[in-house]
């Protein structure tokens, strides 16, 4: 895809576009999407390559779905969770799950297009990283994955609702069990480190 495409304001209008066959309307889906799924797939799977393989893979299945698609479809959300089921068939493959979400400093730039110049800053930044990786690791999936889609991707509730398979208010209770838990652990986590 060459960057040429220009993104429609409505995404109905790429929805429909693509829809009925217009490759160019795909390709701005692509190009609008791409770096923000990459980056929940990253997230997800911990390492570049299986990033970049998935986010091509996401995007295979969703041009090969999207004819069967409603004219409604909310394409962010569906394109996470194509991606959310994607990441998770190969972590079962693997046998094993392993989530790093938040772990951006290898490649913060690719991600969000700055370095890190500071050291300090920087070194905050590695330490809480490493912090909040350790918690999140001792969490539930269920509970990770709804605290990535909403701390991280600032995804609303519906649209979490909608990769996740759950209603509205049973992601509300989800992301409040979530945080309960991230904060007993990163409590549990803290006075161990004091010990």
């Amino acid at each position: 895809m060459d960057g040429s495409a220009v993104v429609p304001a409505d995404e109905a209008i790429w929805v429909s576009r693509a829809k009925e066959g217009d490759q160019a309307a795909f390709e701005a889906i692509f190009q609008h999407y791409e770096r923000q799924i990459y980056g929940f797939i990253y997230r997800m799977m911990g390492n570049a390559e299986d990033a970049s393989d998935l986010t091509q893979e996401c995007f295979i299945r969703a041009y090969r779905a999207l004819s069967q698609t409603s004219d409604d479809l909310n394409i962010s959300a569906w394109l996470h969770r194509i991606a959310s089921n994607a990441c998770l068939d190969v972590l079962r493959r693997r046998q094993r799950i392993r989530w790093l979400p938040w772990e951006t400093h290898k490649h913060e730039h690719l991600l969000h297009g700055r370095p890190m110049d500071d050291p300090e800053r920087q070194a905050l930044s590695l330490e809480t990283q490493a912090t909040v990786h350790q918690v999140l690791q001792q969490m539930s999936p269920r509970n990770r994955m709804a605290l990535i889609l909403r701390e991280f991707e600032g995804m609303s509730c519906e649209d979490i609702g909608q990769v996740m398979g759950l209603s509205r208010s049973a992601v509300k209770s989800v992301l409040f069990r979530a945080r309960e838990e991230f904060r007993r652990t990163y409590r549990r986590l803290e006075e161990a480190s004091r010990s």
